[in-house]
């Protein structure tokens, strides 16, 4: 997949090239677009080698395993990937196996993921501030999300899988839903498979790689969201295309008790993509501070974001 940002700011063009390069599902198909798009143009290459820059000072994936490369171990990583070469490629991941589970309440706090496998070879994993229960009976089996975010990986079982929200139910036999609860918002997304989404009075079918959005007193939104984007959370990021600054701070403030603040409307409406690694404030507040028009005032429970004057 390539990701796209507008043509006119080659600094975010670089910067989603090399969060995509660092991805741990690069593909062969992925080089080869950014190989075409480094010989488009001569600046392509100066903007990757700056945005290359920002990603070391700011640790890249400091979740990555491995000891951090030296220096000059690190200009020949660059450069052999500019040369389409191999040697970019990190290991992305939280370092949480599958648990056995029992019937009961699980959940996470503040930056907590967790991953387990219920009695029926359901996997299951929660993102951070996420509180779920599971009952199971001889007719169906049960998840109730009282808050945040879960993805479930549905065994096949003769007993229908539901799956309750608030007053929203999604029902399947198998497949893969993505579920988000943010008090009466429910977003739900069939990542494999269909499911039956349903509330008092009416009924619908969701098929895969489609998405609904549900609040009560609106009408429901339905959307086809890149589903790469969507389960990044899974591995510790969070992908941002052509959104706001106060959308990606809303988002990354799931995810630390050290808070991003923007302190200004201009700010707060500028626009960035990129795919970004959650729990580290300050290196995304640093960040933006390179890429977009605003400054940084760091404290030790607040970061401020302003325009930069």
């Amino acid at each position: 997949m390539i990701f796209r940002s507008k043509p006119e700011n080659m600094n975010r063009q670089a910067a989603d090239w090399l969060a995509r390069l660092h991805a741990d599902d690069r593909s062969s198909q992925d080089e080869a677009a950014f190989h075409a798009w480094l010989k488009a143009d001569p600046s392509h290459a100066r903007a990757f080698e700056n945005a290359s820059t920002i990603w070391d000072a700011v640790g890249g994936l400091r979740d990555d395993p491995r000891p951090v490369p030296s220096r000059q171990a690190e200009g020949v990583s660059r450069r052999a990937v500019m040369a389409g070469g191999a040697g970019l490629v990190l290991t992305c991941g939280l370092g949480l196996g599958w648990q056995q589970a029992r019937a009961g309440v699980y959940e996470t706090g503040v930056g907590e993921q967790r991953r387990f496998v219920l009695d029926d070879h359901t996997r299951v994993m929660l993102d951070t501030s996420t509180r779920v229960r599971f009952t199971a009976s001889p007719s169906r089996r049960l998840l109730t999300l009282a808050s945040g975010r879960v993805d479930v990986e549905i065994a096949r079982d003769l007993r229908p899988f539901v799956i309750e929200a608030g007053d929203r139910s999604a029902i399947t036999q198998s497949g893969r839903l993505d579920l988000r609860r943010d008090g009466d918002v429910v977003l739900i997304t069939a990542v494999q498979g269909k499911a039956q989404v349903q509330s008092a009075d009416a009924r619908v079918e969701l098929a895969a790689g489609h998405r609904i959005a549900m609040q009560p007193g609106r009408q429901d939104k339905f959307d086809r969201p890149e589903i790469e984007d969507l389960v990044a959370w899974q591995s510790g990021r969070l992908a941002f295309r052509d959104e706001t600054v106060v959308q990606a701070v809303t988002e990354m403030n799931r995810y630390s008790t050290r808070e991003l603040v923007v302190a200004d409307s201009h700010a707060a409406a500028l626009r960035l993509s990129g795919v970004y690694r959650v729990g580290d404030p300050e290196a995304f507040a640093r960040s933006l501070s390179v890429l977009l028009p605003v400054k940084i005032a760091v404290e030790p429970d607040v970061i401020r974001i302003a325009t930069a004057r």
